[in-house]
């Protein structure tokens, strides 16, 4: 999906109309950065940075569980029972 400078100033024209009508100084801060974003994707863009190639790719993988069936549960002399609920 191609976005022209075009589209990318008229969406920070919006926030900015936005931001000059917020009613508190956390909103105002909220557009602000956006229209902060949008001017670094539109930077990015010029510079010829939309992306970056990952050199070391994460795969994905099951964790190996061992066999646990031949031990056998800890003999306490003050429990009630086997589980861990048991006083």
């Amino acid at each position: 999906m191609d976005i022209s400078s075009r589209q990318m100033l008229n969406k920070i024209e919006e926030l900015v109309l936005k931001a000059k009508q917020a009613n508190s100084e956390d909103k105002v801060q909220g557009y602000v950065i956006a229209i902060k974003s949008l001017c670094e994707v539109m930077v990015d863009e010029k510079a010829g940075n939309t992306s970056i190639p990952n050199p070391n790719p994460i795969t994905l993988t099951q964790p190996v569980m061992s066999a646990t069936s031949n031990v056998e549960p800890v003999k306490m002399d003050e429990a009630n029972g086997e589980s861990l609920f048991d006083f």
